[in-house]
This record gives structure tokens, C-alpha cells and sequence, in this order.
């Protein structure tokens, strides 16, 4: 097949974004006409600071949740630094242990990263699965610099691997009600949320926002006590204007007494959404999850790779905001490549995990 040269970055993810695999490179994944879908076999990576706890309880053979959902994915294999940690998580919900970070390679059907305290070296521990089209999700902050997000992002580009980077937020019906009915309130003239923040403050509903209001925010900036603790958080978007619209503020902030709460003003109407504080671990992750599902089945991407660089430059500004300028606004995009986001547990690896061998 003859190869395209692209122009630039963005043409390269823009025109790889949309491009789908061959199922049958993954046998479990493609059965017959009208036969069933074998689940698919699942890669564990993180069990420090990790939800794999409560989803491992939705897909695993042995969780409680499994009889109730449609959800085929099942864990199958997992890898973690601490081979005590991966032997009882395997013990507990029926995995194999694997010896090395990229020993489920041609074992399982994609990887789903958990631990937080990865996310600094994600881009190294993927690798081997993105360069294989293994589908793969990503732990947020997806990234510690842009440099290393643009790596995966042209990864799964060049080997058409499916990547997934999202938080439960993003896949509750509520944002999809709320995109559907902007068109009956007119012009925005802004938005107010809150939200329940139990650790870093910058992830949950903003990326909610942004699905629903676009991602093309001008600047950002974020007003808190501490980027690693909960307390006072002011996060304001700022939605620049164009042909159609004035420009308005989409101001977040953490409170209960909701999971979440967002309100959308507009020069016709007045729209809403809440989730209650009381929503079991079922009710907030089984969309996300089915959403995983269906993406990794169907191999095509559940948003635009520009879309997982555009959530994670408004995600720099609003910690560079606060880091780097005092909380003054910051021109998303205007974020040195190089600038680190701080590493919830700086030096837990040290990069010889992930030579080659």
C-alpha cells in the first residue's frame, strides 16, 4: 500500500483518527455472523494507586456485578512492580501473572492501565502494546508532557491501535443530554458546575465540559490550595468568540452536595444536569466501561486522537496556571511541550523497567 506523506502532526492524528483495523487481526474480538462475542481478554497494569479494584468487581468472573451487565471484558493477565501485589490480584479475580511490563503481548486483546503513579512513564510501558494494535486506555493525566502524550498519540496513529483516554464523567447519558439540547437554549452566555474532588482537582468535570460545550477553549486558568489535596478549587474555562457566539465562562468548582452538578445559561433557556452523591461504583462506571467495550471491539475511536490532545493542553494550562503564573489565565496551547506535570510518586520507577531486551 502506498504511503501518504502527511504535513504535519495534526494532519497525521487528524486523518489516523478515523481509521479502523482489520478485526480479524484479533480472533476473539471477530466470530461468525450471528455467532457470540467471546469476551475479550483484558491486560491489567497498576494496583498502587488504582481503580482496578471496583472494575476488576464489574468484569471479573468472580466480581459481584458480572450477572448484571452486557460488559465482555474479563482480566486476564496482569503485570504490576510489586509481583506480590500482582499474585494476590491474580489469587483474588482469576488472572495470570506476568514477568515483565510487556509480557502480555499477544496474549490478551488490550490493556488498561490503572495506577496513577504510572502515568509519568505510560508512554514507555505502552509502547510495546500500541506498536502491536493493541487497543489501549490510558491513565489519567494521560501524560506527563505533551512531548510524551505526542508519542502514543502517533503510535496508535501509525499502527491504527485504538487509545482510549477518558474519565467516567465524559460517558454519563447526562453529557450527551446536555450536548443534545444546547441548541434549544440560544446563545451561551455561561456555565457554572461542581463536583465532588477526592483527589488532584483538574480532571472530572471539566473533561464533562468540555464533550459537551467543544475544545476550543481559549485560555484557562485554576485557583487552588494545593494541585494534590482537596480543598478551595476555581477552575475557569474560557470559551473564546467566534462568528456564532460571545465569548463566556465555563466556571467549575469542587462541592457537594452531587457527584456532579453542571448548569448551562443560555439567552433562551436554562439547561441542567446533576448525578446524586449516593450513585453506586455500577452507576459511574459502567458506561465508561461499556464505552471501552465497544471501542475495543470495534476498533474504531470513541473520540478524535485531537481530541485527547486538546482535553490534556486545557488540563496543562490549568495546572501551569497555577504553578507557573500565580492563577493568571493561560492560552491553552502556549504550554512549554516539555513542561511536567507533577508526578504523584516522583522516582517509582527509573526507567530500566522499560529497555529493551
Amino acid at each position: 500500500m502506498p504511503q501518504r506523506s502527511y504535513s504535519s502532526r495534526r494532519e497525521f492524528m487528524l486523518a489516523a483518527s478515523s481509521v479502523a483495523s482489520a478485526m480479524g487481526a484479533f480472533p476473539a474480538l471477530a466470530g461468525a455472523a450471528g455467532a457470540a462475542i467471546e469476551p475479550m481478554k483484558v491486560g491489567v497494569f497498576g494496583l498502587d494507586y488504582t481503580f482496578w479494584g471496583i472494575w476488576a468487581d464489574l468484569l471479573s468472573p468472580k466480581g459481584k456485578q458480572l450477572g448484571t451487565s452486557v460488559l465482555r471484558m474479563r482480566p486476564t493477565h496482569v503485570w504490576d512492580k510489586n509481583v506480590k501485589k500482582a499474585q494476590d490480584f491474580a489469587t483474588q479475580w482469576g488472572c495470570e501473572v506476568v514477568d515483565r511490563y510487556d509480557g502480555m503481548v499477544g496474549k490478551v486483546d488490550a490493556v488498561l492501565n490503572g495506577d496513577l503513579n504510572n502515568v509519568p512513564w505510560q508512554h514507555l510501558m505502552l509502547r510495546p502494546y500500541l506498536e502491536a494494535g493493541i487497543p489501549c486506555f490510558l491513565q489519567r493525566h494521560w501524560a506527563d508532557t505533551l512531548t510524551h502524550l505526542d508519542q502514543m498519540l502517533e503510535l496508535a496513529a501509525k499502527h491504527s491501535t485504538p487509545i482510549m483516554a477518558t474519565v467516567p464523567f465524559e460517558h454519563y447519558r447526562e453529557a450527551d443530554a446536555l450536548a443534545s439540547r444546547l441548541r434549544n437554549i440560544g446563545e451561551i452566555q455561561g456555565v457554572f458546575g461542581t463536583a465532588q474532588v477526592t483527589d488532584e482537582p483538574h480532571f472530572h468535570l471539566p473533561y464533562m465540559a468540555l464533550k459537551v460545550l467543544g475544545y476550543d477553549v481559549d485560555s484557562v486558568s485554576m485557583i487552588a490550595d494545593d494541585v494534590r489535596k482537596v480543598g478551595f478549587l476555581d477552575i475557569n474555562y474560557v470559551y473564546p468568540r467566534t462568528e456564532k457566539r460571545r465569548p463566556f465562562v465555563a466556571s467549575m468548582h469542587a462541592g457537594r452536595p452531587d457527584a456532579f452538578s453542571l448548569t448551562i445559561v443560555g439567552s433562551q433557556g436554562t439547561i441542567s444536569a446533576s448525578m446524586p452523591d449516593a450513585a453506586n461504583n455500577y452507576t459511574r462506571f459502567f458506561g465508561q466501561l461499556l464505552d471501552i467495550q465497544r471501542m475495543f471491539e470495534s476498533r474504531a475511536q470513541y473520540q478524535p486522537l485531537d481530541a485527547i490532545r486538546a482535553k490534556f493542553q486545557c488540563l496543562l494550562a490549568a495546572y501551569y496556571s497555577k504553578l507557573e503564573r500565580n492563577s493568571s489565565p493561560v492560552k491553552v496551547g502556549s504550554v512549554p511541550a516539555d513542561w511536567p506535570l507533577p508526578a504523584w510518586r516522583p522516582g517509582w520507577y527509573d526507567g530500566s523497567e522499560f529497555r529493551a531486551t
